[in-house]
């Protein structure tokens, strides 16, 4: 067979190359595709499972355990992480935190008015995991020795509200009627990365200070020998898991789902803990959804190899095509002679798989150069070739091979004076248009449907997992087939009118053309099906285009709400509104609050909280999630729920003048002798009672500020507070 073809295509060489160079550029883009497609979904996953998402990936466990007990509780958590982690390396880091401590009173940085009368400010002392800070002046606290001060670091904000520096000595009261811990300021720390999800195993989350009805600063960090020593009683330990996911690619999310699903609530079980341990992950939930974002992702690289494959389908039978009529003439000669039509079909399949064959081999390779090309704005992909493209690559190489085969296995080879290909009669060429145009037609109607119910291009299997919907990946490729077929149809239409139209003119040249294009349109149907399926592919990847970037915008402004969201800083958050409405290029600065409400279900909501009055015109919500449409300006499209949920009236209290710098309030408290009893117990008197007196102040910007004036006594006398 080999001796017959190799000759044949030396003998014909133009076209075998005009057919060997589409096949390796359909091969070779369809596998950079996959590659890409693969690779993005990959590098994306672990940079999400990186950064944005890593708070939820961790694994915490908190646990209210004594120093000896520390060490069989640690070994636990590192036998719970390798089970949640599924074999992947992982990180722990630990933070110990005692109880907790008074700050002694009239502490305060200068200019600052110290704290009067109340509960006293709180302090903790904790082991923080050296590699999370760094210190802005003095030195890392020592380990204990002797019976000298314990030294300690405080936080930046704490060290900056307390006007305290290294070298200070503090006397401290347990609250939990411990000793009195007498400690030495050596340094000052702040977090290298507050964002680091190891600050979620502090209760201050790293900010250093934190005011509800009284204020904590902290932790002060120390040596974790001081927990050791019997000197500082430990109250907690915590920990926090954290997965490298350096390796992790998209076909193990479903196993590590499965391994990462039961782990918190086997650690809480874990005897290590004794049932005083608290362990959580939203591992699971956050690769459901990067498992979706996956999905949806390849359902975009779907969509547009299916139209490529069509115009790749087309371009090679039109080679194809031309092929098999230069050869008909050959072939009927080789029939005269004995030839057999399936001998003649296997050296046209063997002359097909010759072509194809170096383009298996070479599209892989020359995928990695043009994934490195892509690459090239600083997105870090692996480029080596993987089983998965050459794969791809063998898949659409024999795809290839089959429609250039195609023509020859389904005809044979022509006689000479006949036409290429028997065409099939006119009603069934009618029915099978009539069918891809419904089909079609019932594919827009669907793909219309989920947009309009959200559905998207994804769906769920019988076990609630997301799949790949083929409707909406479909419905482009066959809305493009159906129109080049209709224009194919209507081309003989229009070449006759022209023809009529140029001949009833007096052009010479004009009415050969038209005469030209009316006599040979079968002859011009491939390359008008090329033109249509290419313009139409430009057209629909200058949509995707737009509807890609459109989704980036919208996605953006769901997750920030504002141009800019400001999430914390080290300034007080008294005056904080006022200092970013400040700033040049700010319009408008708008304090929002949030929250996770737990549920009936097992799920979680967010709560959040605005000034809905001076939230309207700044919120970048789109309108469709809201009953309004999509194309409303940005800004004005949640504005009729702000109106509808802002309450009537003006806000409550007493209004104060502008730029009040000062408050002063004159009290004086009756009576408190008598406190409400309980239902059914005789109330009882319980003499003078005084009363810590505490005030809302409420800036400009609507955010609450309470703030504590003092203690006053119940002698009926007035008292001046300021």
């Amino acid at each position: 067979m080999f001796g017959f073809v190799l000759p044949r295509l030396r003998a014909h060489r133009l076209l075998p190359g005009a057919a060997l160079v589409a096949v390796l550029l359909t091969t070779t883009v369809l596998t950079t595709l996959t590659g890409y497609a693969d690779a993005v979904g990959d590098t994306g996953l672990r940079r999400a499972l990186a950064t944005r998402a890593a708070p939820a990936a961790a694994l915490r466990v908190t646990a209210q355990l004594p120093a000896d007990a520390t060490a069989p509780a640690d070994r636990a958590v590192r036998r719970g992480a390798d089970r949640a982690f599924g074999g992947l390396p992982y990180g722990v880091r630990t933070l110990v935190r005692s109880g907790p401590y008074a700050l002694p009173g009239g502490l305060a940085a200068p200019g600052v008015r110290p704290r009067r009368g109340g509960d006293p400010d709180l302090t903790q002392l904790a082991a923080l995991d050296p590699s999370r800070v760094t210190f802005i002046a003095g030195t890392r606290p020592a380990a204990p020795s002797g019976g000298g001060p314990l030294q300690v670091a405080l936080p930046e904000a704490a060290a900056a509200r307390l006007g305290i520096a290294p070298g200070r000595r503090l006397t401290l009261t347990d609250r939990l009627s411990g000793p009195d811990l007498t400690i030495r300021v050596t340094g000052v720390w702040r977090p290298k990365n507050r964002t680091d999800p190891y600050w979620k195993l502090d209760e201050l989350g790293g900010r250093g200070v934190r005011t509800l009805g009284f204020t904590t600063y902290g932790p002060l960090l120390t040596a974790p020998e001081a927990f050791h020593g019997g000197r500082v009683a430990q109250e907690s330990a915590g920990w926090l898991v954290t997965g490298d996911f350096r390796t992790l690619t998209a076909g193990r999310l479903d196993a590590l789902t499965d391994a990462a699903r039961p782990a918190a609530k086997a650690l809480m079980a874990d005897p290590a803990f004794a049932g005083r341990a608290t362990a959580s992950t939203e591992l699971p939930d956050t690769l459901r959804e990067l498992r979706r974002t996956l999905l949806v992702n390849r359902s975009g690289v779907r969509i547009v190899a299916l139209q490529l494959i069509l115009l790749a389908g087309a371009a090679l039978l039109l080679v194809a095509g031309a092929l098999n009529g230069e050869r008909a003439t050959e072939g009927a000669l080789l029939r005269a002679r004995g030839g057999a039509r399936r001998t003649l079909a296997a050296a046209a399949l063997t002359e097909a798989l010759l072509l194809a064959l170096p383009a298996a081999v070479a599209a892989p390779l020359l995928a990695v150069p043009l994934l490195r090309l892509l690459a090239s704005d600083g997105l870090p992909l692996d480029t080596a070739p993987t089983a998965t493209t050459w794969a791809t690559g063998a898949a659409v190489a024999l795809g290839c091979a089959l429609t250039l085969a195609a023509p020859a296995l389904r005809t044979g080879a022509a006689r000479p004076g006949r036409r290429r290909f028997a065409a099939p009669p006119g009603a069934l060429r009618a029915g099978a248009d009539l069918g891809l145009l419904v089909l079609a037609a019932v594919a827009y109607v669907q793909l219309r449907q989920h947009a309009a119910d959200g559905g998207g291009v994804l769906t769920e299997d019988a076990a609630g997992r997301p799949l790949i919907d083929p409707v909406p990946v479909a419905a482009p490729a066959l809305a493009l087939l159906a129109g080049a077929v209709v224009t194919l149809r209507l081309l003989p239409l229009a070449a006759r009118l022209a023809e009529r139209a140029a001949a009833a003119g007096r052009g010479l040249t004009a009415a050969l053309a038209a005469w030209q294009i009316g006599r040979r349109t079968t002859g011009a149907t491939g390359p008008v099906l090329l033109l249509v399926l290419a313009t139409a592919l430009g057209m629909l990847a200058v949509g995707q285009r737009a509807s890609w970037d459109r989704s980036q915008d919208d996605q953006a402004d769901h997750r920030a709400g504002a141009a800019v969201r400001v999430l914390a800083g080290r300034a007080p958050q008294f005056g904080t509104g006022g200092a970013l409405a400040a700033t040049p290029g700010v319009a408008a600065a708008l304090p929002a609050g949030q929250a996770t409400l737990s549920l009936s279900d097992g799920h979680t909501a967010t709560l959040l909280t605005l000034d809905t009055r001076a939230a309207t015109g700044t919120l970048l919500l789109r309108g469709d999630l809201v009953g309004g449409s999509a194309d409303a300006p940005p800004g004005r499209a949640a504005d009729p729920v702000l109106r509808a949920l802002a309450p009537a009236g003006g806000a409550p209290g007493v209004a104060l003048p502008d730029r009040t710098a000062r408050l002063r309030l004159t009290v004086a408290l009756r009576s408190l002798r008598t406190l409400t009893a309980a239902p059914g117990a005789p109330a009882h008197d319980t003499g003078p009672v005084p009363a810590d007196l505490t005030v809302q102040l409420t800036d400009g910007h609507g955010a609450p500020y309470p703030l504590t004036l003092g203690r006053v006594a119940a002698d009926g006398r007035p008292h001046t507070l300021t």
